[in-house]
């Protein structure tokens, strides 16, 4: 067993790695987005923005949060490789807490909420939205089911997936209350963009190794022999 020092300098040098680096800027970006977008939903002082519906937003709140900090807390404890029984209850409500705010996510973006009175429903804007939320669902879904069968690497990577879906919307939050890129082509090509972009870098980073050069079959056998 590590001892203690062991233990230390394994948390600390998981914050030094490239993948360390991006989880601590997904976790500050994804807090300041919650005190902009969650804490006027939490804190009850904006129920008249919501008027109809501010009981489907508090819920899909509650459940986004989740999504947003206990999804960064399971990645950092699947970096240590440690902990196994706390990063599987942290997953599962990470799974069940999302499935909710993914489901009224939808409910609220096919909903006539937020939408002048005879307009369209189907906008280009509610049909990225509601891709996104499917998109979680679906990658979410099947990291369960690789967790469930034990299929470990592809457990990790589709939840990294799914950890960069949420953190895609805390993005398209920011960016669009920070700067003008909502406009960027009239605001349709921002918000496809906005996600489907770092969800292709994070395929990329994610495939990188697959197109490495192979060992050679004699290297291959004797390292499978030494991790016997």
């Amino acid at each position: 067993m590590a001892n203690a020092q062991d233990v230390k300098t394994l948390q600390v040098g998981v914050w030094l790695t490239w993948k360390g680096l991006l989880l601590a800027g997904a976790l500050i970006s994804g807090s300041i987005a919650w005190w902009m977008i969650a804490w006027p939903v939490a804190s009850l002082s904006n129920i008249a923005a919501h008027k109809g519906h501010f009981a489907l937003t508090f819920v899909h709140m509650l459940g986004g949060t989740g999504m947003l900090f206990l999804g960064g807390l399971n990645l950092y404890l699947a970096a240590r490789r440690d902990h196994f029984r706390l990063h599987r209850k942290i997953g599962q409500s990470y799974f069940l807490l999302g499935v909710i705010g993914a489901i009224l996510a939808l409910a609220i973006t096919l909903s006539p909420a937020h939408k002048p009175v005879g307009s369209p429903i189907l906008t280009n804007a509610t049909v990225s939205l509601s891709m996104l939320a499917s998109a979680w669902l679906a990658f979410a879904g099947l990291g369960w089911r690789a967790a469930k069968n034990r299929r470990f690497p592809s457990h990790a990577q589709w939840m990294v997936r799914s950890y960069v879906l949420v953190w895609s919307f805390v993005f398209c939050r920011i960016a669009s209350r920070v700067t003008n890129i909502g406009e960027l082509g009239n605001g349709e090509a921002f918000i496809w963009l906005s996600w489907v972009g770092p969800l292709i870098v994070c395929e990329m980073f994610l495939q990188w190794p697959e197109g490495s050069k192979r060992l050679h079959p004699h290297a291959s056998a004797t390292t499978d022999q030494s991790l016997r």
